[in-house]
């Protein structure tokens, strides 16, 4: 009888010992997901880069140049953001003088073209709110302005950065750093205006005019900025 009841006891033993050792094969702990959640909310920061700007018909924008700002990130709810960014852009643009025959209309000079700008985007994280393997993938699309600042300098022709819509769309990828910091790195494509004076229509020589007669004196260009940003948690 001693007997039956020490066997009992340990096939009980094994029985509820069993599915413990298999869940500990099977499963993971929390921090070995792959997965692991985030505790968002707003965030802001500043960010660095570079935009590369898209060539216009006539080729006297501004030219390729640093871009910095700060940027305000808000959780609207799981897997949507609202993203807000301001900005500054220090460039110049070539001078021309649309009247001048076509091989002394450059003169080699160039002036100012500092912009300012602001935007608004929606983004989508590809994660939800959490991240895969330490990073959250996030897409975006979104709509702003830039602008000419004052000061900037006119060219011959009267040319100078004016204000324009700005249509963004990109992708980023945001990996967070210690308890409140995160590091983010972003490729947008900002679509906007170049806008030329009306005297680019027209000219007193025989070659043709800066911006024939059928042409736009608003052409979109397309530019790319890639950005990296530093932001930090608040109100939490």
């Amino acid at each position: 009888m001693r007997m039956t009841r020490v066997v009992l006891g340990v096939v009980a033993a094994v029985i509820s010992a069993t599915p413990m050792a298999a869940q500990e094969v099977v499963g993971k702990l929390p921090p070995q997901s792959t997965l692991q959640d985030l505790n968002d909310g707003q965030r802001w920061g500043l960010f660095a880069g570079w935009l590369t700007t898209g060539r216009d018909p006539v080729g006297i924008r501004g030219n390729s140049a640093p871009i910095v700002g700060a940027r305000y990130d808000l959780l609207m709810g799981s897997p949507a953001y609202l993203s807000m960014r301001l900005y500054g852009v220090k460039s110049t643009h070539a001078v021309i003088n649309p009247n001048a025959p076509l091989a002394t209309r450059f003169s080699g000079a160039t002036a100012s073209s500092n912009q300012i700008g602001a935007d608004a985007s929606v983004e989508i994280s590809l994660t939800g709110e959490r991240t895969w393997y330490g990073l959250q993938p996030l897409t975006r699309v979104g709509i702003g302005f830039i602008s000419g600042v004052i000061g900037n300098s006119f060219d011959l022709g009267g040319y100078k950065p004016g204000t324009s819509v700005v249509y963004l769309y990109g992708l980023g990828a945001r990996w967070p750093m210690g308890k409140n910091g995160d590091f983010r790195v972003d490729a947008n494509w900002m679509v906007y205006q170049v806008r030329y004076p009306q005297a680019y229509h027209m000219s007193t020589s025989a070659d043709a005019a800066a911006v024939p007669g059928s042409g736009t004196l608003t052409p979109l260009t397309n530019n790319r900025a890639i950005t990296a940003s530093w932001t930090w948690g608040i109100f939490r």
